[in-house]
């Protein structure tokens, strides 16, 4: 692929996919420590304290990096959080007071190295700006549709490495993220990398009408992904096809690095805003199938199709907040953009528990975030007159890899 033979888009990308790493490990990991210690609900405790205070960490080291630059952000929150992630493999999750707070340090200050990959992105793409606005297409759904890798390795490789030892998949969960934060961090693109100048409002990204419609969009569209994996555990039971429990939402994910990959591969005619409102309503289509309980084989066949529409979403919303978030807010912008996923996440699970895993639920969410476009048309219409900061003009000239 073209994206890739360009300076640093390799190293940014990997180095990036190898730090987010901590976001699918480290759920599992102390979920399964606490479990072989006995106490599974203490587990599931720790893992939403992870995830929670992740959701809130992101907007704030993003607000941070847009004041002062990414390298200092990245090495110091990547260095705390390693620090807490190796404090609690030493010391256990027996203490529940302790493990929770080590835990929820450690996803505190997971660097914000999604909105720190978003916001290099056009500082390392060559061209004109019709150009650079291919590659940028081609670069966010290369993103987005290989962090599915993340959640589907992540996991897998806690699991294998807390069956040796808990202690062993908590300090490894800490070494990947620390490697791949100061990778992204020590680059010369994010060191180069300059914040905007200029006053700025104390709301950030949040005073854009439309990047709140965006974030309102992706917090529903991220509650059917959510309730998706109670759903896949109902069905998993009622069926006794006890593989629905991984196999659903591995299977999304694979239709989500299909879709991401099928998307930046070439232009589509349209506009941005046409392309999310098509594929949100193409997503509760999608859904419909699964209300009919489907065999389980079907059923692992139907749920790639919204895992196509959900993933490709992600990639023309980043399109579209790159273009929405005012001057000097990009990776505040982008921390609420995962911020507001992670959250929808959370209601969709609880929602999806509450009805026994009904796939009405992700319906429901999925029909919401269409609505939710459809009614927000003028907005998304007529964004403010903001642009992304133009690459420094000696960009092709950074150095060394």
């Amino acid at each position: 692929m073209a994206l890739l033979r360009l300076p640093y888009t390799g190293r940014l990308l990997a180095s990036t996919l190898i730090g987010r790493l901590p976001n699918a490990m480290a759920p599992t990991a102390v979920l399964m420590a606490a479990g072989q210690a006995g106490s599974l609900a203490d587990g599931g405790l720790l893992a939403a304290g992870y995830l929670v205070a992740f959701a809130v960490g992101q907007p704030l080291w993003g607000r941070l990096a847009d004041r002062i630059g990414h390298l200092l952000p990245l090495l110091l929150c990547s260095s705390l959080a390693a620090a807490a992630l190796t404090c609690l493999a030493l010391s256990g999750t027996s203490r529940l007071p302790l493990a929770m707070a080590l835990t929820v340090a450690a996803g505190l200050f997971n660097p914000a190295l999604e909105g720190a990959l978003r916001t290099l992105w056009p500082t390392v793409l060559p061209g004109p700006d019709a150009v650079r606005a291919t590659y940028l297409r081609t670069a966010y759904a290369l993103d987005n549709a290989t962090q599915e890798s993340v959640y589907a390795v992540g996991p897998l490789l806690a699991g294998a490495l807390t069956a040796l030892s808990p202690r062993a998949a908590l300090l490894a969960t800490a070494a990947v993220g620390l490697a791949g934060a100061f990778s992204v961090g020590c680059s010369r693109p994010a060191r180069a990398w300059t914040p905007a100048r200029g006053a700025r409002h104390w709301l950030g990204p949040l005073m854009s009408a439309p990047v709140r419609v965006l974030l309102a969009t992706m917090f529903c569209a991220g509650a059917a992904v959510g309730a998706l994996r109670v759903c896949a555990v109902a069905q998993a039971q009622d069926s006794g096809a006890l593989w629905l429990q991984g196999g659903l939402p591995a299977l999304l994910s694979l239709g989500g690095l299909v879709g991401g990959l099928l998307y930046g591969a070439r232009a589509w005619p349209g506009t941005h805003q046409q392309h999310i409102t098509l594929l949100a309503f193409g997503c509760a289509v999608m859904w419909l199938p699964m209300l009919a309980a489907p065999s389980p084989p079907l059923a692992g066949l139907l749920v790639t199709l919204p895992g196509i529409c959900f993933t490709t979403m992600l990639c023309v919303g980043c399109l579209m907040l790159n273009s929405l978030a005012p001057p000097g807010t990009g990776t505040e912008a982008f921390g609420w953009f995962i911020a507001a996923i992670n959250a929808g996440l959370a209601v969709g699970s609880a929602l999806a528990g509450m009805s026994d895993g009904s796939y009405l639920v992700p319906l429901l969410a999925a029909v919401a975030a269409a609505l939710i476009l459809s009614a927000t048309h003028d907005t998304l219409s007529h964004p403010p007159r903001v642009r992304v900061r133009p690459p420094p003009k000696d960009h092709m000239d950074l150095g060394p890899c």
